[in-house]
């Protein structure tokens, strides 16, 4: 069942005297208790979606809903705040230096429950076993501890008002390679004690591969191709997924976004097969069941 959806959606940032269209009509859907991946390389506008979908951001047009329910200003608090938490991508980051990780947990629960501190410790102490962490890491500072216990107290402050969605934005970039898979099952267990779903955001594709149900691929604002992962990994067809899944990393800076004002296809100006018609918008084609893609090339080759 679907959980969250955005309808075409669009973000623009005035950068001196052109404008970057940081999302340009972004449709996607995210499922009750499911992984969607959402892959591209960096500026593409993936954290700016994230942002968007958690308030950070207000959207120039365009809607976003929650089962069913428009998000608007209204009740952005009611669905956003309950209902949405993210990690973000460097843990150091994410805490304030000024406090242990008791007081940003207990201020968490303080501002949303109301609970008092005695309640608040027990409720903390209970958690703190199921991201894996010991009692005496609660009264540390961040600087305190490793990359690894701070993800895990990010995963215990997104889930401590017991969420329904948790965004989680490039969550293991900054771990090392066995950090990172304990990151990963430590998730996956989460994830059915609590039934939750994620929006996983990363350009590692291997990661997605492995993590997610559905994948929605991006570039420069749009979304290019999209589907049932398994689908759009074994069976990729516009030239940028191609690319990506390819593995042709070093080839990424010459196809590097960077806001162009191109029409049409986004990926035009940087595609070996382009022609003629790529000078206008794709539409969303579906080339099987349950995979979708934006791109003139596969319409002909259906045809």
């Amino acid at each position: 069942m679907e959980l969250l959806r955005t309808e075409n959606i669009k973000k623009y940032f005035k950068i001196k005297k052109r404008t970057v269209k940081a999302l340009d009509g972004v449709d996607i859907s995210i499922y009750e208790k499911l992984t969607t991946g959402l892959v591209g390389e960096s500026g593409c506008g993936k954290t700016t979606l994230a942002k968007a979908i958690l308030g950070f951001y207000s959207i120039d047009s365009g809607k976003i809903y929650f089962k069913g329910e428009e998000i608007n200003l209204r009740n952005k608090e009611k669905f956003i705040r309950r209902n949405i938490q993210i990690v973000f991508q460097n843990p150091y980051l994410s805490f304030d230096p000024r406090y242990t990780m008791f007081s940003t947990l207990y201020e968490t629960l303080n501002v949303w429950e109301g609970v008092s501190k005695d309640k608040a410790i027990k409720i903390i102490e209970e958690r703190l076993e199921e991201v894996e962490l010991d009692k005496d890491t609660l009264y540390h500072y961040p600087h305190q501890l490793s990359g690894g216990q701070l993800q895990r107290f990010s995963l215990l402050r997104a889930l401590i008002n017991k969420p329904r969605l948790v965004v989680l934005d490039e969550p293991t970039s900054n771990l090392d390679i066995s950090t990172t898979f304990t990151i990963l099952k430590l998730l996956n267990s989460l994830q059915r004690s609590y039934s939750l779903s994620y929006l996983f955001i990363s350009h590692n594709l291997n990661i997605v591969k492995k993590v997610s149900s559905y994948v929605f691929v991006m570039y420069g604002g749009k979304i290019v191709e999209a589907g049932l992962t398994e689908r759009v990994y074994n069976n990729p067809m516009h030239p940028y997924t191609k690319l990506l899944i390819s593995a042709a990393s070093y080839k990424l800076k010459d196809v590097r976004y960077w806001g162009e004002e191109v029409g049409g296809c986004v990926f035009r100006n940087y595609c070996c097969q382009k022609r003629k018609v790529c000078y206008n918008e794709p539409s969303k084609l579906q080339v099987e069941q349950g995979h979708w893609v934006y791109c003139h090339l596969i319409q002909y080759m259906i045809k």
